[in-house]
C-alpha cells in the first residue's frame, strides 16, 4: 500500500500549526502573567505610597492642631495677665521642629511616621495636662481679681468714710448758743428781757466757738438765721441773703466773721432789731457755718 505523498504533506502542515499555535499560547500565557506580577507591584507600591502620604499628612494635621491649641491657650493665658510656662514653650518649640522634619522628608518611612505620631500623642497628653494647669491658674486669677475688686471696693468704701468722718471732725461746734430779747424801760431806759412778743425791740445772740484740733485754722463767716414761728427766716430789707445748705439754698439773718485758731473762742454778742412786729409762739436761731450746722436754741414769745 503506497503512500499518498498529497496527505503526508497535510498532516505535516497540519503539525507545524499546531505547534506554532502551542508556541503563541505560551508567550501569551508567559506576558499576561508577568503584566500582572507588574500591575501587582504597581498596586502594592501605589498602596504604599498613599499610606505612606496619608500618614503624613495625617501627622502634620496633627502637629497643627497642637499649635493651634497652644496659640488658643496663650491667647487665654495673656488675657488673663498669666505668663507662659517655659515647659509649654518647649513643647511647642518640639511641635514645630516635627513639623519641619515631616514636611522636609519626602519620603518617610511608616515606621518613622509612627515614631512621629508617638512623640505628638506624648505631647499632646502634656498640653492636655498644662491645659487643666492653666485653666486652674485662670480661675485663680479670676478669683484674685475678684478679691482685689473687692478690696478695692472696700478700701473706696472707707476712703470715703474717712473723708466723711475728717469732715465731721473739721466742723467748728457752737457752745453756750443764748437768746435773748431785750426791751428799753421807760423810766430809766436801761435794757432789760421780756417773754412778750409785742414787747420785745431787739434779740440779743450770743455762743462761743469749741475748741477743735482737726480744724483748719483760719478766717470763717457765721450765718445767724432765726426763723420765726410761721417757719419764716427773718431779715430786715438788704440785710439777709442766702447761703448752701445740704446742696440746696438758704436765707439767714445776718452774719459775723471771726478767726479761728483751734482753741475754744467766744464771739461777742450781737444784737438783731426786728423791724416789723413779733408774733407769739417759738422762735429758733440757727448757725452755719460752711454749709454746716454749728448749732441751734429755741425761745418761746407769749
Amino acid at each position: 500500500m503506497q503512500n499518498n505523498p498529497e496527505k503526508n504533506n497535510s498532516k505535516t502542515l497540519l503539525y507545524i500549526i499546531i505547534a506554532i499555535l502551542l508556541l503563541l499560547n505560551v508567550g501569551l500565557a508567559y506576558l499576561w502573567q508577568t503584566g500582572n506580577n507588574k500591575q501587582e507591584i504597581l498596586t502594592v507600591s501605589n498602596n504604599e505610597m498613599k499610606a505612606e502620604l496619608t500618614g503624613k499628612e495625617e501627622a502634620l494635621m496633627q502637629a497643627q492642631l497642637l499649635i493651634d491649641q497652644y496659640r488658643a491657650d496663650s491667647l487665654t493665658l495673656a488675657e488673663n495677665n498669666i505668663a507662659i510656662s517655659s515647659e509649654l514653650v518647649a513643647k511647642k518649640n518640639e511641635i514645630a521642629k516635627l513639623v519641619a522634619r515631616i514636611k522636609s522628608d519626602t519620603k518617610l518611612s511608616q515606621s518613622t511616621i509612627n515614631e512621629l505620631n508617638m512623640q505628638l500623642e506624648d505631647l499632646r497628653q502634656r498640653i492636655v495636662e498644662l491645659e487643666s494647669e492653666n485653666a486652674e491658674l485662670v480661675a485663680r486669677n479670676e478669683m484674685l481679681q475678684e478679691e482685689v475688686s473687692s478690696l478695692n471696693t472696700e478700701n473706696d468704701a472707707l476712703a470715703k468714710q474717712g473723708r466723711i468722718l475728717k469732715s465731721f471732725a473739721e466742723r467748728l461746734q457752737s457752745a453756750d448758743l443764748k437768746i435773748e430779747t431785750l426791751k428799753k424801760k421807760w423810766l430809766t431806759g436801761k435794757e432789760t428781757g421780756t417773754v412778750r412778743a409785742k414787747d420785745v425791740e431787739a434779740f440779743r445772740i450770743s455762743f462761743s466757738i469749741a475748741d477743735n484740733n482737726f480744724a483748719q485754722p483760719g478766717e470763717r463767716t457765721i450765718y445767724i438765721k432765726i426763723t420765726s414761728p410761721e417757719g419764716v427766716t427773718m431779715a430786715n430789707g438788704n440785710e439777709g441773703g442766702t447761703f448752701d445748705y445740704l446742696d440746696k439754698s438758704s436765707r439767714y439773718t445776718y452774719k459775723v466773721s471771726t478767726v479761728f485758731e483751734r482753741e475754744a473762742k467766744t464771739i461777742p454778742a450781737t444784737i438783731w432789731k426786728p423791724i416789723q412786729g413779733l408774733s407769739s409762739g417759738q422762735y429758733t436761731v440757727e448757725l452755719y457755718c460752711e454749709g454746716y450746722r454749728m448749732g441751734s436754741a429755741i425761745l418761746n414769745l407769749l
